[in-house]
């Protein structure tokens, strides 16, 4: 599924600004794990565990089993990226203030409570302004 150049409904682009502050905190923890993993070296056996036998099905080479998590890692990665891309390439479309103001805190990860609080609407103000934007942000 490709973000960036399909058409969405109202309710996934709302999905998508619900859900952008937990990607962007799992792009941050993926992110930070590529580099300690790059950044640290691998332990080896020795002695008596690397002279045994391994367990017999499935694939014992630690190197291809690392491989393969970090290939599952990535595609993680990239498909996280790729919805918060989607919100981060069209915010530039909300040219009004307070509509603006509402959308931020929602990436931020306020509340509709805390939104109308700040703002000085109502909740179902604050939800409306969003539907709003939903609508801008649509292609």
């Amino acid at each position: 599924m490709n973000y960036a150049t399909e058409t969405y409904t109202t309710e996934k682009i709302m999905d998508l600004i619900n859900n952008y502050p937990y990607y962007i905190s799992r792009i941050k923890e993926l992110n930070a794990q590529y580099k300690s993993e790059i950044g640290g070296g691998s332990t080896s056996q020795y002695g008596i565990e690397a002279a045994m036998p391994k367990a017999a099905g499935g694939n014992s080479d630690p190197v291809h089993n690392d491989t393969l998590r970090r290939m599952k890692m990535d595609k993680e990665l990239s498909r996280l990226e790729t919805k918060a891309r989607y919100i981060q390439n069209r915010w530039d479309r909300i040219t009004d203030e307070r509509m603006a103001m509402i959308f931020n805190m929602r990436l931020n990860g306020m509340t509709y409570q805390n939104i109308s609080e700040e703002a000085g609407v109502s909740r179902q103000r604050a939800h409306q302004v969003m539907y709003e934007v939903c609508e801008i942000l649509k292609d």
